[in-house]
């Protein structure tokens, strides 16, 4: 029953919705009959994949610039009119369905000897606290999930969420480390029951973790992160890479695919200064992440259509490394026909690991040559394209273009003379890097300010910056108003989130 839940949940955001009466995240929607871990796991696995593919993915998408908003929701997204009302979905299906769901597998793995499943839900739900605070800041952690004991949770400071996080990750590494009832890789679509891989993932976000807050405590950075250097288990290959696979079946499908080529082909569009970016560097990665009409590129600016309606089928879209392998028709779209050749959702991969691990070098001076990793990072990236698309869909001449790309690139991280200069260089190819996850670009721009991007045309009144945070939700300021901070919109998210400074 559980995994029905999960599965029918999946099927709903696949359309990304406005409506706002999906759940009330004060009332717990799970008092259902206990099911076993491995048939609640697959179902939450799906579940934060599908999270991350559609309005996380579809907002930071937008506010980063990759993408341009032409439709009744991506237009005022796109221009930052996205309120307290219009994310009610968003934070009930993170808090009252995957959290719950998740520390259900922790709990109840536990108690039944089943630690490895625990220890993979501690995992997963250790990333999707990490997403959660960082769009909204300070967020219910401690009383989060006692539906019953805490109606009205207090909202816990950002600073002491990535601790817990922390401590949740370490956690979970001991129940990895133990034995299980049944065979781990039951109900695990994932990793199929690797414990090594989700160990690999655990540290992985240990260190995205401790370089997020790099600027709140160096020293403790820098120490934490050399520590995790030298264990040594980090996602190193693309083969351990972090990702939720998608299906063929109606509604299983991947939600970028779903999204941007079935149900809503015209809400999106490539947004200009992400096309000229690539194409000025001549980056061989842009007929893999954007689709041509007519043989060209079709953009349009952030903000244009709110007063020049860009309404032709005929537009370029997220290309086959971001939704899958398929047949691209002549306005742009893509049909992905064959079963198993859905893109998955990449959460952590061994090229995000790389630029982080650059970052580290280059602003904490941790183990390891910045300009090494890199091209590691680079390296990495353009193997993860070449070998999803495999030789019927790479483009042409892939190989040889990305050897002299990567070369000049790292020529011009080496060049320059300063250590801004130098992460600017790293997070505009990071920011190319996260197609299809724009949420760690939407972090790294919070994070460094890089890429270097302009306000929107038309953006809201009284918006001066791309916003630091999400609006806090409709439902929690009416239902629990006396612990909800900067209720003020659209004040409240320019508010910096605690890592920024």
């Amino acid at each position: 029953m559980r995994v029905s839940k999960i599965m029918l949940l999946a099927v709903g955001l696949a359309v990304v919705s406005s409506c706002d009466d999906f759940l009330d995240v004060n009332t717990n929607p799970n008092n259902l009959p206990t099911s076993g871990v491995q048939y609640i796991l697959p179902g939450a696995e799906l579940g934060v994949g599908f999270v991350m593919g559609n309005t996380v993915q579809l907002v930071s998408s937008l506010w980063m610039q990759q993408m341009a908003g032409t439709g009744t929701q991506s237009d005022p997204y796109d221009r930052y009119s996205i309120g307290p009302a219009d994310l009610n979905n968003e934070w009930n299906t993170i808090y009252a369905n995957l959290l719950d769901d998740l520390r259900q597998v922790r709990v109840q793995g536990r108690e039944e000897g089943n630690f490895v499943h625990a220890g993979m839900a501690g995992v997963l739900e250790a990333y999707v606290w990490t997403v959660t605070t960082d769009i909204w800041g300070d967020v219910p952690f401690q009383q989060a999930l006692s539906f019953d004991a805490a109606p009205n949770p207090e909202y816990d400071p950002q600073q002491q969420v990535y601790a817990n996080i922390i401590t949740m990750l370490d956690e979970a590494i001991t129940d990895l480390g133990k034995t299980n009832v049944i065979a781990a890789s039951e109900g695990d679509l994932i990793y199929g029951g690797v414990v090594d891989k989700w160990i690999r993932v655990a540290n992985s976000l240990k260190l995205k973790i401790y370089l997020q807050s790099r600027k709140k405590d160096a020293a403790t950075a820098t120490a934490r992160i050399n520590e995790l250097i030298t264990l040594n288990k980090f996602i190193t290959s693309n083969a351990d890479n972090f990702n939720v696979p998608f299906f063929s079946s109606s509604g299983a499908q991947n939600p970028l695919y779903m999204y941007n080529h079935l149900t809503r082909p015209n809400d999106m569009i490539v947004s200009t200064r992400f096309l000229d970016s690539m194409q000025v560097l001549n980056d061989p990665r842009l007929p893999a992440i954007i689709t041509q009409t007519g043989g060209n590129y079709v953009s349009y600016d952030n903000g244009q259509h709110t007063v020049l309606n860009f309404t032709a089928a005929n537009r370029s879209r997220w290309g086959l490394y971001i939704v899958g392998r398929g047949q691209t028709a002549a306005n742009g779209t893509v049909n992905v026909a064959v079963a198993n050749d859905q893109a998955p959702m990449r959460l952590i991969t061994a090229y995000m690991v790389n630029y982080w691990l650059a970052e580290a070098a280059l602003t904490l001076g941790t183990t390891g040559d910045p300009a090494v990793l890199y091209q590691q990072a680079l390296e990495t990236n353009f193997s993860d394209i070449s070998t999803f698309l495999g030789p019927t869909f790479t483009p042409a001449n892939f190989s040889a273009n990305a050897t002299a790309y990567i070369s000049s690139r790292v020529a011009a991280f080496t060049a320059n003379p300063t250590t801004e200069g130098k992460l600017n260089v790293l997070i505009r190819d990071k920011w190319v890097s996260s197609a299809g996850n724009a949420y760690e670009a939407y972090n790294d721009y919070r994070r460094t300010g890089y890429p270097r991007l302009a306000l929107p045309q038309n953006a809201l009144a009284g918006v001066n910056r791309i916003p630091t945070r999400w609006p806090y939700v409709q439902n929690e300021i009416q239902a629990n108003s006396e612990n909800v901070p900067l209720k003020d919109y659209p004040a409240g998210f320019l508010v910096p989130v605690w890592w920024m400074e």
